[in-house]
């Protein structure tokens, strides 16, 4: 029984880390394309920024929670 809910929780940490992994990917690939040109209004480009960085933001959270998760898990 214990060696169950040990493994659910570990694919729940995988799962957290590959998401959050998945958000700073997305989030750096938007702040990467950003470029205030022709046919780009500066609203568009400062909602594109505050999206990029709410999604590195938010993956950088998911991996904390999983290394504390994980420190907590070793002990």
């Amino acid at each position: 029984m214990i060696t169950y809910r040990r493994t659910r929780r570990n694919w729940r940490l995988v799962a957290f880390w590959f998401f959050g992994a998945l958000c700073i990917l997305f989030g750096s690939m938007i702040s990467g394309r950003l470029e205030l040109s022709q046919g780009v209004t500066e609203t568009g480009y400062f909602i594109a920024l505050i999206v990029s960085l709410i999604l590195v933001m938010f993956g950088g959270l998911l991996w904390i929670a999983v290394a504390i998760a994980a420190k907590h898990g070793a002990e």
